[in-house]
Parts: structure tokens; sequence; C-alpha cells
């Protein structure tokens, strides 16, 4: 099943949640929007007033990220690349209507709107199988807690959940779906794991600066054990023209051999590299400029005003 999907914009997901709940906490039928009228040709009597309800949230929904009201997304190539997602995600919560698509919806949309379509291009829905939307609904909840913590050690004082709460369930979901990678470059989904991962772990080395979060709190995600086992049999391999193919007791004594002395001249360069090299300042350097980022944000953050205390903004800095 080939993972060509596109799961960069996870790292913004709470700036579409501003705008996802905007929609969620309107009375449809107060939604300004048309066109969005269904009959039994379009769909199964039972299903029209789901159809129609969903039609109308998600022009709306478009609207605002069109509109973009708070500038949060003006960064972003393509932004409706989450719009396929919550189509896909509405229709795939609602289990009472397995037989519409978001293709099919898609499809029924623009027959009752002819100019829809030509007023909304970059709006490309398709049908997200069961397995990488599973990968998404991950994706979701990994980023949400992630910027709950961001939350906690560079926006706000104030505090819904813990340090700990937050590190757990980033922790818990990571180690649960890394096991799905066997090599961390296969496919987007552990791609975008391993972005995670990097992200999470960058932020863990902010808090050591800003002091927020007690240390023993926040838990370590490790790197695929296994990816990393392969990449050092692969780097064993290359090293002496061993190819796989040729299997020998001789060579998996080798490879064993290889690997403990690749892991040692790798703890050994990198090492040096840090005390004798300018590597150390720098990394420093690196830290103090992410920290200076982090807390100019904080006033962009504060200017935001949704008008309703029910919204809680967090700006996600990091890139």
């Amino acid at each position: 099943m080939a993972d060509d999907y596109n799961y960069d914009f996870f790292k913004d997901i709470n700036e579409y949640m501003i705008y996802q709940r905007m929609v969620n906490t309107t009375d449809v039928s107060t939604m300004g929007v048309d066109k969005c009228i269904f009959d039994e040709h379009d769909f199964s009597a039972e299903n029209i007033e789901f159809a129609q309800n969903l039609c109308k949230k998600f022009k709306y929904l478009n609207q605002l990220i069109t509109k973009d009201e708070f500038e949060m997304l003006s960064k972003i190539d393509n932004k409706f690349e989450y719009t396929n997602y919550w189509l896909n995600y509405e229709l795939e919560e609602n289990k009472k209507y397995p037989h519409i698509s978001s293709e099919k919806f898609y499809q029924k949309l623009k027959g009752k709107d002819k100019t829809y379509e030509e007023n909304n291009l970059q709006i490309k829905i398709r049908n997200i199988d069961k397995v990488h939307l599973g990968f998404m609904k991950t994706l979701e909840k990994l980023y949400i807690n992630y910027n709950g913590l961001q939350n906690i050690i560079f926006v706000s004082s104030q505090r819904d959940k813990t340090c700990a709460y937050y590190s757990q369930m980033c922790y818990d979901e990571y180690e649960n779906s890394i096991k799905v990678c066997t090599n961390p470059n296969s496919t987007n989904f552990c791609k975008a794991l391993e972005d995670y991962r990097e992200k999470y772990e960058v932020l863990c080395v902010m808090n050591d600066s800003m002091n927020k979060c007690p240390s023993s709190e926040l838990k370590t995600l490790s790197k695929n054990e296994k990816a990393i086992r392969q990449q050092l049999d692969n780097a064993a391999q290359l090293q002496f023209g061993i190819l796989p193919g040729y299997s020998s007791d001789g060579y998996t004594g080798m490879t064993a051999i290889t690997v403990i002395g690749v892991i040692l001249s790798l703890s050994l360069s990198l090492f040096l590299l840090y005390v004798f090299t300018p590597f150390g300042s720098w990394l420093r350097h690196r830290i103090k400029r992410y920290v200076g980022i982090y807390k100019n944000s904080q006033d962009e953050i504060n200017n935001i005003n949704l008008n309703n205390e029910e919204y809680t903004i967090r700006y996600n800095s990091i890139q």
C-alpha cells in the first residue's frame, strides 16, 4: 500500500484547530453558506440531513482557512491538505454513514454549486484509506500533546495539565506508532514520526534553558531500534563489500564485530567533535537563538483575540 500522503500539515494542527472549533461551535442553521440542498437523487433519505450539515461545515471551514483572519497559515504552501483530512475524518467518525466517501461527497457538493470548484481550485479531495487515516489521527494526537507541552514551556504559566501528562501522552503514542517502521525513511509516515521525534527532542533541550518543566518529567523518545540496526548493518556491508545475498557464519560474526566497531567509532568521533571543535559553542548558540524566537512569539500570540474565551491560542513557532 503506497504511502504518498503529505503529513506536514500536522505540524500546524493547533492553528487549524482554532478554525475547526469555530465550525464545531457554530449552529449550522445560521451558517452563511448556500447551495447545500441535497435530495434523494444525491443521497439516501436517511443521509440527506447529515450530508447537508456536513456540506455547510465543510464550506464554512474552507471560508475560514481561505480568509485566515488571524494570519496563522500565511506561510503554508497548501493550506487545504487539512480540509481533505477533516472531511475524511468526519465521514469515518460517523459510522452510520459508511456508504458516503469523501470523493463522492465532494462531487455531489460541486454538482449543487457549479462555481465552487472555480473559486476553490486549491482544494483537492480524495479518499484516505483506513490505515493512513489512522496514521493521520495518530499524528494529530502527537502534535496536540506536543503543543500542550510547548505552551507550558514558552507561552503560559497557567496549566490545565502537567508537563508529565503531556510528555507521557507523547511517549505512549509515539512508541506505539514507531513499531510499524523498520526503516525511518521507508514511508512518509515514518519520516513524519522521525520529524516529530526531532522536534520533541529540541523542545526538551530548550526546556533545560527555560526550566519550566522538571527534566525528570520529560520522557525520551527513542529512535526505532530496528531501523538503527538496519542502518548499521548496511554500513558494515558497504565497508567490507559484503552483499546481503551471501550469507555465512563468517559473515554473521563479521557483521556483529563491525556493528560494534561502527558504534564505537561514531561515539568517539562525536566526542572529539564536541570537545575539540567549535561544535559545542555552536550548539549553545543555536539553543539561545531558538529560545529568543519563542519568547518573541509570546507577544504575537497575545495579539490574537478570538473574542471567545473558549478558544485558547497556542502558537507553534518551531518549524
